[in-house]
């Protein structure tokens, strides 16, 4: 039984890559793909969680779904074959990570390190943040979808996002919620201003997502009451240099 687990976690970012390939070569089955990823992702997690489907299951099953369509939505505005396979293989290996970081925290406990899975929901809700707003400008660049709809699901999209993240944290709503709602609207007030910048997609994309990092930073900081202004200012340096290294590298039409 526990080799059967194994494989079923080991055959995650197969399933993705081969999900992926086959959506470059077959691009009419685009939306046939994507439910299919969301099915088999439905089953594994469910498989991982005992087939419970409690809050627990619905709470877990956030970030890897979240995960799935940004990168899937953001793949399809790859026309480079050499980053189309790499950031394939990246997210297959990401989903096969956050995936085992499950398994591990269900079925073999005394393997899971403390703390790991929190910290690897905010890398992966970081680069899935930035899939799917690349996937977003691309959306209003590339083809002139209404802001309207765009800013809609920034909404829905970054609220499940940031809330899974503190809920994984271990952040009641009660105390997170005035944080989750900010944050939200920010990203979303900074989507319609970078919208206009003479930037690329992938730059005003990696702009945001530097923001959305220094805002789950910060916020978790004050919620856990460890927030100084030694830790801001080092939020806000870090942060600083990944804007200047962004725009010092991007193309200014």
């Amino acid at each position: 039984m526990h080799l059967l687990r194994r494989l079923i976690i080991w055959s995650i970012p197969v399933f993705w890559i081969a999900a992926m390939e086959l959506m470059r070569s077959s691009q009419g089955w685009w939306w046939l793909i994507i439910i299919c990823l969301i099915v088999y992702l439905f089953l594994v997690l469910g498989f991982v969680c005992r087939f419970k489907f409690n809050k627990n299951f619905w709470h877990f099953l956030i970030l890897p779904l979240l995960t799935t369509v940004a990168a899937w939505l953001c793949l399809i505005f790859f026309a480079d074959t050499l980053y189309f396979h790499l950031v394939s293989v990246g997210v297959g290996l990401l989903l096969y990570f956050l995936i085992n970081q499950y398994y591990l925290y269900f079925y073999v406990p005394f393997k899971y390190q403390p703390y790991s899975l929190e910290s690897l929901s905010l890398y992966v809700s970081i680069l899935a943040a930035l899939f799917f707003l690349v996937a977003c400008f691309g959306s209003l660049i590339l083809l002139q979808i209404s802001k309207y709809w765009i800013g809609l699901a920034l909404l829905v999209f970054f609220f499940l996002l940031t809330y899974q993240y503190f809920w994984i944290n271990k952040y009641s709503w009660n105390k997170n919620w005035p944080f989750v709602v900010v944050i939200v609207l920010l990203m979303v007030e900074l989507f319609a201003v970078a919208a206009y910048l003479p930037t690329g997609y992938y730059v005003n994309a990696l702009i945001l997502t530097v923001v959305y990092y220094l805002t789950l930073g910060i916020s978790k900081q004050a919620l856990s009451g460890n927030l100084s202004k030694k830790k801001i200012s080092s939020f806000l340096i870090v942060g600083g240099l990944c804007l200047l290294l962004v725009l010092i590298s991007a193309r200014w039409d």
